[in-house]
Formats: C-alpha cells, sequence, structure tokens
C-alpha cells in the first residue's frame, strides 16, 4: 500500500433541509443518485455553459461534501449564494475534514476495510464511518481517495505515507483517468464538453435543468464537436513550456496541453499529457509533437470512458 497527502483538496458542505433540491437545480450530476453507497463527480457552470468548478460529491450525514481543487472553494460559494436566496441551505467552507489521502495499490482495501466495516468488493464506490469518507477512484488498480475526520487514523496514515513519494504516481493516475482539476487560473474558461464531460459522466443529460444546461444541452444535441480532450504518450520527458504541436497537410498549429506527468515508479520511461486537440485532426491522422521533440510523434491513448 502506498499513502500520500492530497493537499490540493479543499472542501464545501451544504447543509440545510433543502440542500439536495437546491444541488439538483445548479449541479450537472443527478443527485437524486447519490447515496451513502454512491459518490458522485459533478460540476457547476455559468450561465454562458462555461464550467466554473468541478468536484467529488459525497453524504457526511445529512450533509452533502464537494471536494475540490485548492482555491476554489470561495469560489463554489460565492456562485452558489446567489441562487440559494429561496432554499433553507447553508454553504460554508468544511472544517470537519483534517486531512484528504490517497491510498494505491496492493493492501489499501484490506487496510481500510479495518475503518470502514462497509468496505465491501460489492460496494458502489463509497462508504464512510466516524473516522471520514471512503471512496473508490477509477484506476486499473485499487485507488482510494480517504477523507479522513478522525486524528488517530490521520496520524496513523501520516506514518505511513510512502518513503518514496507517488505525487507523480497520484497524478498519473487522474490523467489516466482523463481527470482535469478545475482551479483558480482555469475557471470559467473551458465547455463541459472540452473535458469530455458529456462522456465520462459528470454530465447527466436527463437529470432536468441546472444553470448553463440550455447551453451545455444545445451544443451536445445539435452541434459539432471540433475539440475534445485526449490523452497523449511520449517516450521522452515532457518539458514545462514545450508546445505541443498538430501537423497536417503541411500545416502547423498548436494544441493546448491541460496536465502532463513525466516517468514515475510504476511507469519509468513513458510520459502522459491531457490535451484539447482538433477532433477532424485526430481522424485524419494528424502527427501530434513536442515543440523541443519534433522528430518523435506522440502516441494517442484510450481513456477509460471512451
Amino acid at each position: 500500500m502506498k499513502v500520500t497527502r492530497l493537499n490540493n483538496a479543499e472542501f464545501v458542505r451544504v447543509s440545510g433541509p433543502d440542500a439536495m433540491e437546491f444541488l439538483q437545480g445548479q449541479l450537472t450530476c443527478d443527485m437524486k443518485k447519490l447515496s451513502t453507497s454512491i459518490s458522485l463527480t459533478g460540476a457547476i457552470c455559468n450561465l454562458k455553459g462555461r464550467v466554473i468548478a468541478n468536484f467529488q460529491i459525497a453524504l457526511d450525514g445529512k450533509d452533502i461534501l464537494l471536494r475540490t481543487s485548492i482555491g476554489m472553494a470561495d469560489q463554489i460559494i460565492g456562485t452558489l449564494i446567489k441562487y440559494a436566496v429561496f432554499s433553507k441551505v447553508e454553504l460554508s467552507k468544511d472544517e470537519r475534514v483534517l486531512c484528504s489521502f490517497g491510498l494505491l495499490g496492493s493492501g489499501s482495501r484490506e487496510f481500510l476495510a479495518q475503518h470502514f466495516t462497509d468496505l465491501t468488493k460489492e460496494m458502489a464506490n463509497c462508504c464512510s464511518s466516524s473516522e471520514g469518507i471512503c471512496i473508490q477512484l477509477p484506476s486499473e488498480h485499487c485507488r482510494f481517495e480517504l477523507w479522513c475526520t478522525d486524528s488517530a487514523l490521520k496520524k496513523t496514515l501520516e506514518e505511513k505515507i510512502s518513503a518514496k513519494d507517488i505525487t507523480t504516481q497520484w497524478h498519473r493516475e487522474d490523467i489516466l483517468a482523463g481527470i482535469v482539476h478545475i482551479g483558480c487560473d482555469t475557471s470559467e474558461r473551458y465547455t463541459p464538453q472540452l473535458l469530455n464531460y458529456d462522456i465520462s459522466g459528470v454530465i447527466d443529460f436527463n437529470k432536468g435543468c441546472y444553470t448553463g444546461q440550455e447551453i451545455v444541452a444545445r451544443m451536445y444535441y445539435r452541434g459539432s464537436l471540433k475539440k475534445r480532450l485526449y490523452l497523449l504518450a511520449s517516450d521522452f520527458p515532457v518539458e514545462q513550456g514545450a508546445n505541443l504541436l498538430e501537423r497536417r497537410d503541411n500545416n502547423v498549429s498548436t494544441a493546448e496541453v491541460l496536465s502532463f506527468c513525466n516517468s514515475s515508479l510504476d511507469a519509468p520511461n513513458q510520459s502522459l499529457l491531457l490535451a484539447i486537440l482538433n477532433a477532424e485532426a485526430v481522424d485524419d491522422k494528424a502527427e501530434f509533437v513536442m515543440s523541443n521533440k519534433p522528430d518523435s510523434v506522440l502516441k494517442i491513448q484510450s481513456l477509460s470512458y471512451t
């Protein structure tokens, strides 16, 4: 089992008798599917249908917790509170979660089962106890996120943090899952479709209305998508600041890299990127290269939800 502290996380707590109904009218996911055994991924959009923030969602007793990127809690609260005037709901930065941990690999499930009696192979993807909330994340390996609320368990996990830092390996797992964490610098920049929310389950097109829904649905049902998120692999390290280039029919253009990860403990010779590519160029077998390695063509990989 490998353990890492997830320092890039903060939490919004939504409480009150109208919490579920209120969020149902604001988030892209169907809150009716949320339960003690099911955690959801969701987002909020602005009126123009652009993503303000994304998050992992779980029940905490009668309250609802949104785990988002650090620096985004205030923005989420500021956005949602404008629509909460006529709802019996309270929005606050959570202080109950002491720390968020990532657990990866063999032994993770067995360790967590000692603290979460409902953790079984048959669980959906979430369980909770007095010690926190445990969420199984998409991965070919055992991968769990633990929102720890117990000081003794926090101390135990801190003592188990891997001697070899697995932050890079955890980031790599996010990239393999097609996860881009929206932060202050990327908020309201992208449409959900550019981030693959339409095919990864972050958007539920059958749930009904939410802020920005009309534009998001129109783009999905009527528009022809020109760009979306792709996973690419490279046999050489990606350098910070290097550009991703698209070469097609003797024309060269620049594509946008949203996230990348160089070699890690489990993959020492492969780097990964998540980038927004021209879908037509991908279909036409265009070449994608880094500006500092123009002779090495990157390979497009399949994402788990495609």
